[in-house]
């Protein structure tokens, strides 16, 4: 039987417990899985491909980061305004670099 996770669906930078440390884990780990979860490599993770990667892991803090990006996704790919052609819900490198420097510094970084 497969272990239940249970996520909150609020935004990790908008709980009292979040630090500079967790965000910069989440980032660390969105940079280095880029391109393993971006399966179609057209240079953006797009939502079909993080619940691939979500239900395929077996990792419990793999999957809490699949969550956060899954969750956030809006947000993350909205931070780069004048993008590359690419799927509308995807997350490039650059969203991602936009999205992490932005939140790490409210978070006092």
């Amino acid at each position: 039987m497969a272990e239940e996770i249970s996520f909150t669906d609020r935004n990790w930078y908008e709980q009292d417990d979040t630090s500079q440390d967790d965000m910069k884990d989440v980032r660390d780990y969105a940079y280095a899985s880029f391109d393993r979860l971006d399966k179609n490599g057209n240079g953006f993770i797009e939502r079909s491909e993080l619940a691939n990667a979500l239900h395929l892991t077996k990792d419990l803090r793999e999957k809490s980061f699949i969550q956060f990006l899954l969750n956030n996704q809006t947000a993350i790919s909205d931070m780069v305004t004048d993008r590359k052609p690419g799927p509308v819900t995807g997350i490039s490198r650059d969203d991602l670099e936009s999205y992490f420097t932005l939140v790490i510094k409210l978070l006092g970084g």
